[in-house]
């Protein structure tokens, strides 16, 4: 009996050799992501397979791919075709916004009215778009071959009489301007109104945008406006407002075309050219890229003489070169509402201020664009920020625009309604330094 336990036991042991490995496992190639690591002599694993380790996901031209293999897991997705490219838009990706086709560019033909395209019927310039009144003159309609195209830094400004002072302009040539006192040390009241907004709403991107005056540019002896002071009252209400607020240095990015055409000569507004820049610093602000001036397809319209020559009564000097408004139209398409009824952001049919930008002064403006980034922008202003707005068209899907002179609804429910996440409050520096009731009405019901 002892000797058949025995004679098992050795079987059972022997069996056991057999089946494993004599000693220890000889490892063969460490596992990957699909494959185990066996032992080269039983084939036991060791170590299972370790899975993969996904990228990012599978975009419209990039895979997903294993950040330790490399494998392919989730092909390209390919892009996903827009609407087919127009005039002025582009094809592009639904998914992605990668541009698939360049727009076609207009096919101008001459018309009576000006240039109109062939292909979508569109003013692209006003038959009058070649000229503007010559200076001294004393026309009140332009000549050929004498603009002064807006981007030049010289000729727009004639300080060629003595200075004199008619009601609260200075006529100092052929173009009058309101005097500026601000302070270097800037306005405390103005920085504490926008820090109230930004803490009512902390969701919003805010940004402000302080706009400097014809005065802080072209002002002359007698009648003195100073840069340096007009700068630094600016940057110091800037210095007081909250961190988290943005600030647009228009006045520094302005002062670099100080001699263009940036203010009217007979009105106390800018230009589209004016407001232009202080798009381009808002967009520098909030980290956008502008759109180049020359992509901008415009509109010229002459013979406006504005607000100035009211103020001063009437003044012979003021007439003597009539100014000109520029338009410069949006990129992309939009519709706009005031109230009930649709406008357009720029007026090709006017030749002034208030007539061009976006209807003149209205309690609400409601625009929206063909963009669809989810961004809606909510624009406080004055007039100032008439010229101003239709930049923003490019840039955000809605803009909604408050006069801050103007009743309507509270702005808590502007912003709730709307579905807003950017402000902007933009104002003149003369608004600024002057009073402020409105303008925290406005901002904080």
């Amino acid at each position: 009996m002892k000797r058949t336990l025995c004679v098992l036991l050795i079987l059972t042991l022997s069996a056991g050799v057999l089946a494993g490995c004599r000693h220890e496992h000889v490892p063969g190639p460490a596992a990957t992501c699909t494959t185990p690591q066996i032992c080269t002599e039983c084939e036991e694993i060791l170590v299972p397979a370790k899975g993969h380790a996904p990228g990012a996901e599978a975009s419209c031209t990039e895979a997903q791919v294993c950040t330790v293999c490399g494998e392919v897991l989730v092909p390209a997705k390919g892009h996903v075709p827009g609407a087919a490219p127009t005039c002025t838009e582009a094809q592009v990706c639904t998914v992605c916004g990668e541009v698939l086709a360049p727009a076609n560019g207009h096919q101008p033909e001459s018309r009576p009215e000006g240039q109109v395209c062939t292909v979508c019927g569109k003013l692209i310039a006003s038959a009058n778009a070649q000229y503007t009144p010559p200076h001294n003159s004393g026309a009140s309609e332009p000549t050929p071959a004498e603009l002064i195209p807006e981007t030049t830094a010289e000729g727009h400004y004639h300080a060629d009489i003595k200075p004199y002072k008619s009601g609260a302009v200075v006529i100092a040539g052929d173009y009058g301007y309101e005097q500026v006192y601000a302070a270097s040390g800037g306005s405390g009241a103005y920085a504490e109104v926008v820090n109230a907004f930004a803490a009512k709403y902390p969701a919003l991107n805010v940004t402000s945008v302080i706009v400097p005056k014809c005065a802080v540019f072209h002002s002359v002896d007698g009648y003195r406006t100073s840069f340096d002071s007009a700068r630094d009252f600016i940057q110091n209400t800037y210095a007081q407002m909250d961190g988290r607020i943005r600030k647009a240095d228009a006045i520094g990015v302005m002062a670099a075309h100080a001699g263009e055409y940036l203010f009217y000569r007979t009105d106390h507004h800018w230009t589209g050219l004016g407001a232009y820049y202080a798009s381009v610093a808002y967009c520098q602000a909030n980290g956008i890229t502008p759109y180049a001036l020359d992509t901008y397809e415009t509109v010229v319209k002459t013979g406006f003489i504005g607000t100035l020559n009211s103020f001063a009564g009437g003044d012979a000097n003021l007439k003597r070169n009539p100014d000109y408004t520029v338009g410069h139209y949006p990129h992309v398409g939009y519709s706009m509402t005031i109230g009930s009824r649709g406008a357009v952001a720029i007026n090709p049919n006017a030749n002034s201020y208030a007539g061009m930008y976006i209807g003149g002064d209205n309690p609400l403006t409601v625009i929206d664009t063909d963009n669809h980034n989810g961004r809606v922008l909510i624009l406080f202003k004055e007039s100032y920020g008439n010229a101003f707005a239709p930049y923003m068209i490019d840039y955000y899907e809605r803009v909604i625009v408050v006069d801050v002179r103007k009743t309507t609804d509270p702005v808590a429910d502007l912003i709730a309604n709307y579905g807003v996440t950017d402000a902007l409050i933009i104002n003149n520096i003369q608004a600024v330094i002057g009073n402020l009731s409105d303008v925290r009405r406005k901002l904080l019901s």
